[in-house]
């Protein structure tokens, strides 16, 4: 490549780099890679290869005999998901993004603000963690705890808008983003529309040559929201199976495709790392071998080990860059903080869900027979419209908890100091077996034709 063709195609980055999308996958096709890297949506997150697994757990793991979430067949359409969980550090940039977005939105910051005195306790000196976990920088890379269901939704809605932004302004849709705060997603989640919410931030903002129609339109690349909670099995699960392959490039590559007897049974772990037992909670690997796989409370009064001894290194949550624990580049998907998931709770939703995709969302409360199946909340049970399913183990959970198959709820508007959360992405194209299913001219480019 010559000199002049070298710097036109310097300027081409620059001109193409908000909007242009580079087909290249890495061989583990960890991530999608933008053109300008800086603001990638999709780094730090994995690209799970979705298929069938076996989802919930058998009755031998169950030491509770659990009966909501029953070993079964299920699966799950390709998405990405966030490699690490949500940190303070990110979560401190939205907030201070909604700072600066201007004094209307004073409702917006508070409503988003944790909750710190989650890590109140009535017979417990924890007021430096109410004082500083949140704010100081020492923190800056532990996972956020203390927000809501209802707040990590309205992150991953923020997140969405932050990912398309730029195209959108690119296409004449929206006010320039640098001098308009622009919220999509998250302005219909508040009731306002987005182009009334541009406007009213900056009235003098040149007018759009396009108006916004309707939600969709402002979602170019797939929106960011909380897993599913089989698409948070499926994660944590299959690529601890032998079955799992990540390569995109082989055409055969599949969860269930590289042998010619896979077995749905063999994505069957109680830990993202392996096993199938208590036994199986420590390292092995040289140099690590009898330290623990995920930071979890091993006994009354035991949340870290003996001084010394420190088998997790955590008496509170660690960094989210702590424990890798399986192939797909996952941190702390067991054990760390318990993690949202967007399904409403049922003890019966195996029963009711679908096995492709399975969800239980707002639509379908209880199924066919609601009559049947009615919840009288707060008079003979705690389980409500409103609660909401939270899995993997925390740092104050025991070791039952880090079971994959394990699930509890909480109400969509409370909040612990051992609940955090991870986005994910659903990822177009890749369910079909062809390395070629992304390669063609990306459809927003078609959509939003000049």
């Amino acid at each position: 490549m010559n000199f002049i063709n070298s710097i036109l195609l310097f300027f081409a980055l620059l001109l193409l780099g908000p909007s242009f999308i580079s087909n290249s996958e890495t061989k583990d096709a960890k991530s999608i890679q933008l053109a300008a890297k800086k603001i990638d949506p999709f780094q730090d997150m994995a690209l799970v290869r979705g298929g069938t697994y076996a989802i919930g757990m058998n009755t031998e793991e169950s030491e509770m005999r659990q009966w909501n979430n029953p070993y079964r067949r299920a699966t799950v359409s390709t998405f990405r998901i966030d490699k690490y969980e949500v940190s303070n550090k990110k979560y401190r940039d939205y907030i201070h993004w909604l700072e600066k977005a201007g004094q209307q939105y004073a409702g917006l910051v508070k409503d988003a603000l944790p909750d710190t005195l989650v890590w109140r306790e009535p017979l417990a000196y924890n007021e430096p963690m109410v004082q500083g976990y949140f704010r100081a920088k020492a923190f800056n890379d532990y996972p956020v705890v203390g927000v809501s269901w209802i707040q990590a939704n309205n992150y991953c809605r923020w997140r969405t808008d932050r990912a398309n932004e730029n195209i959108l302004f690119s296409y004449g849709l929206i006010p320039d983003p640098k001098t308009t705060p622009y919220m999509g997603k998250l302005a219909d989640a508040t009731g306002t529309p987005a182009t009334a919410v541009a406007n009213a931030a900056n009235p003098a903002a040149p007018a759009t040559t396009k108006k916004i129609k309707s939600d969709e339109e402002y979602i170019v690349k797939p929106d960011f929201r909380l897993p599913t909670e089989a698409e948070w099995e499926y994660a944590a699960k299959v690529s601890s199976s032998k079955n799992y392959v990540s390569n995109f490039n082989n055409q055969k590559a599949g969860a269930n495709s590289k042998f010619s007897k896979a077995s749905v049974v063999e994505s069957d772990s109680p830990y993202p790392w392996g096993g199938v037992g208590v036994e199986d909670l420590r390292n092995t690997k040289k140099g690590k071998q009898g330290m623990y796989m995920a930071n979890f409370k091993s006994g009354n009064g035991d949340y870290m080990g003996m001084i010394g001894y420190s088998n997790d290194g955590a008496g509170f949550p660690a960094k989210v860059n702590s424990y890798l624990q399986n192939k797909l580049g996952l941190y702390n998907i067991s054990g760390n903080v318990n993690e949202w998931v967007a399904d409403i709770y049922r003890p019966l939703s195996s029963r009711d869900v679908n096995d492709m995709n399975p969800y239980r969302g707002d639509s379908t409360l209880d199924g066919d027979e609601p009559t049947l199946a009615s919840y009288d909340s707060e008079v003979s049970t705690l389980i409500s419209n409103k609660s909401r399913v939270y899995k993997g183990g925390s740092w104050k959970d025991r070791p039952y908890w880090l079971n994959i198959g394990t699930r509890r709820y909480l109400d969509q508007d409370k909040s612990s100091s051992s609940i955090g959360f991870r986005c994910v992405s659903s990822a177009f194209g890749y369910d079909a077996a062809s390395k070629d299913a992304d390669n063609s001219t990306p459809w927003w480019k078609r959509l939003f034709k000049k």
